[in-house]
């Protein structure tokens, strides 16, 4: 109130106080900012490289029980664009416990709180939609089709042909080469 009322009464010392309240707001974020953890730092510790020579195995299951393509496949579908843990353990129908697991796992990174459309709670602990692996590839089971043919058996298309106009050669004629059925 007594900072509303010396500026609504026009006091001359808003010149030294503005700055040192600007100052003092910044060296409280710094101070603050650096107690924080460091949200670069990777929350997982790192494995140690394979040889070369080992295959992967998949699908390799977790102690949970769910597979990294299960839990690659729950983070595409259920992500909106980010994915909380509680989505994911509902998704797969486990707990949150071994959904963590999981995505320690397969090391994909967990955050604090990320966003997510259709939740009862917005912003849980989850994934950020940056942090999903991509989809695997489909299978040998699961194997392609070519694109269906329009069965046109082309009766019809090839009966004319295109022939400027003399008269107007803005326009084109179309010159039919046998009757139409």
């Amino acid at each position: 109130m007594a900072i509303a009322a010396g500026f609504l009464r026009g006091w001359p010392g808003w010149d030294v106080a503005i700055p040192a309240l600007a100052a003092g707001w910044l060296v409280t974020a710094v101070a603050l900012g650096l107690r924080l953890p460091n949200p670069l730092t990777p929350t997982m510790p790192e494995a140690p490289a394979e040889a070369a020579g080992d295959a992967q195995e998949e699908p390799a299951t977790t102690p949970a029980g769910i597979t990294r393509e299960q839990l690659v496949r729950a983070l595409h579908e259920v992500g909106t664009p980010h994915a909380h843990t509680t989505a994911l353990a509902d998704h797969l129908k486990a707990s949150t416990g071994a959904v963590r697991e999981a995505l320690a796992e397969a090391r994909v990174p967990l955050s604090g709180g990320v966003r997510m459309k259709g939740r009862p709670v917005p912003v849980s602990p989850g994934v950020k939609a940056g942090d999903f692996p991509p989809l695997p590839s489909p299978g040998d089971e699961t194997t392609q089709e070519g694109p269906l043919t329009s069965n046109n058996n082309d009766n019809n298309n090839a009966a004319f042909e295109t022939v400027p106009d003399e008269e107007r050669p803005q326009r084109t004629l179309v010159r039919w080469l046998r009757a139409a059925k």
